[in-house]
Parts: structure tokens; C-alpha cells; sequence
């Protein structure tokens, strides 16, 4: 008789991964918002709705999130966004790539069965290098500050690693 694992199938997997992936945004949102207590808005009101700027921003501008939201309307759609609706796609594309990662994340967890703990910190890492740090600049949505500190970088790289091991260690307790 040949010994065979048995295996999730992908769907369920993907949806747990999900799952993961929201509750390491929140976590990471949660955080962020923890540290950076002036809870002003990117146009500088207070705001509880709206994703946070990246760690290392200081401008107070518009997210990258409602970026992306703003450039589809008027580029896809040929149509402007009133300023609240901007910022509520903005939340849907924010919680939505945390959500993406998430399911990535379960995929490849299920798959090689790495320790929570490293693949957590390399997922972190991963999301952070993938997003802020080359696909955002590169796409023109958001420029880091030149005044941004070497504090400010390093909160960045922190939040993404505490993404990961949230979302990492959270799929591992809903996968069981």
C-alpha cells in the first residue's frame, strides 16, 4: 500500500488564505495607525477609513490606493471620482492586495510546509520589496520623501514583517 498525504484542495486553501491575508492587513493597519497617532488623513483631516500612507511618507498626500482608484476612473472609465469615492476604492484595492498576498502565501504554505516563523519574515519582506519599495514607485504613485528617515524605512520593513507573521501563523491556525 503506497503512503499518500492528503491534501487540501486549492480552493479551500485559497479561501483560508484570504482570511489570513485580512487579518494580517488589520493587524499591520492596526499597528501602523498605533505608531503613527496623528490621525489625520492624507488630505490632512481626521480619518478612520482611509488606508494608512506608507510608513514612510510624511507628505500627508493621497494614498497610492486611491491612486490606482483615481487612474482607472479617469483612464478606463474616462470619469472622475468624487473624493469619497475615491477613498472608498482606495480601501477596497488596500485590503484587496492584503487579501492577494494572503492567498499566495496559503498556496505556497500548503505546498512546502515551511515554519510559519520564516516564511511569515520572507513574506513580509516579499510584499514589502513587491509593493512599496519597487511596484508603487514604479508605477508613479507614490515617491518617498527625501526627507524620509532611516526610522521611518525601517517602521516600513517592520509593519510588512509583522504582515507576514500575522498572516503566516493565522492561516497555520485555520489550515489546522
Amino acid at each position: 500500500m503506497i503512503w499518500q498525504e492528503k491534501r487540501e484542495d486549492p480552493w479551500s486553501v485559497t479561501l483560508k488564505g484570504v482570511a489570513a491575508g485580512l487579518v494580517g492587513t488589520l493587524v499591520m493597519t492596526t499597528a501602523l495607525r498605533a505608531v503613527d497617532r496623528p490621525s489625520r488623513g492624507y488630505g490632512g483631516q481626521a480619518d478612520t477609513q482611509a488606508p494608512p500612507a506608507p510608513a514612510d511618507d510624511t507628505s500627508g498626500a493621497v494614498a497610492p490606493t486611491e491612486r490606482v482608484a483615481e487612474r482607472l476612473a479617469s483612464r478606463v472609465f474616462r470619469t472622475e471620482l468624487s473624493p469619497e469615492t475615491r477613498q472608498r476604492l482606495g480601501l477596497g484595492i488596500y485590503w484587496t492586495y492584503g487579501a492577494f498576498w494572503g492567498a499566495i502565501s496559503a498556496q505556497l504554505q500548503e505546498t512546502f510546509k515551511p515554519p510559519a516563523l520564516y516564511h511569515g519574515a520572507l513574506l513580509g519582506l516579499v510584499v514589502w520589496i513587491v509593493g512599496p519599495l519597487r511596484l508603487i514607485p514604479a508605477l508613479g504613485l507614490y515617491q518617498r520623501p527625501p526627507s524620509a528617515t532611516v526610522t521611518r524605512r525601517l517602521l516600513a520593513i517592520g509593519l510588512h514583517l509583522l504582515y507576514g507573521w500575522t498572516t503566516a501563523f493565522t492561516y497555520r491556525q485555520i489550515a489546522g
